[in-house]
């Protein structure tokens, strides 16, 4: 009876909880980056097919994308709406977490993303993600060009998407 008790008053607590919490803070950068919530595929020149997946977390307040790429090492960033703009960080398979922000220009149909901050990296000289610019062409199409900072050059990699769902 006293189980009984304890876990109704348990979820009326939780319910109330969950009426209590405000929105999810949001930006145009952010809801544009909530347009890639689903299954997507790549074929990434040198590399082969990828798939990453783009998911809501965290009551709305956060994207969590994962990244596959073909030998199956898994990557993931995660998207929060920031200062007017949106930042991430990605934990990168060169093991580091570059730490990267983007706003939205107008209309534009493009965010390009600037590291601002990186852990776990040894030496400037190391392999590691310096910026990556999405275009978002319609619905089911976009393309996210990921630069990599090797001994101070970066090399730009084009991933095509296409929507799988």
């Amino acid at each position: 009876m006293k189980k009984a008790l304890a876990v109704t008053v348990l979820a009326a607590l939780t319910a109330f909880a969950a009426q209590q919490r405000p929105p999810a803070p949001t930006t145009p950068a952010f809801e544009k980056m909530k347009s890639l919530v689903g299954e997507w595929k790549a074929t990434v020149p040198g590399m082969g097919e990828v798939h990453s997946s783009y998911s809501l977390k965290s009551g709305g307040s956060s994207i969590l994308e994962e990244i596959i790429e073909p030998d199956g090492t898994s990557m993931v960033t995660v998207y929060y709406p920031q200062n007017g703009g949106v930042a991430m960080t990605h934990y990168c398979s060169a093991h580091n977490q570059p730490h990267m922000f983007a706003k939205l220009d107008g209309t534009s149909n493009t965010l390009t993303y600037k590291m601002t901050s990186i852990d776990n990296l040894t030496s400037p000289a190391d392999a590691h993600m310096s910026g990556v610019t999405y275009t978002f062409k319609d619905n089911d199409h976009f393309s996210a060009a990921w630069n990599l900072e090797m001994n101070g050059k970066g090399d730009a990699h084009p991933f095509e998407y296409v929507r799988v769902k």
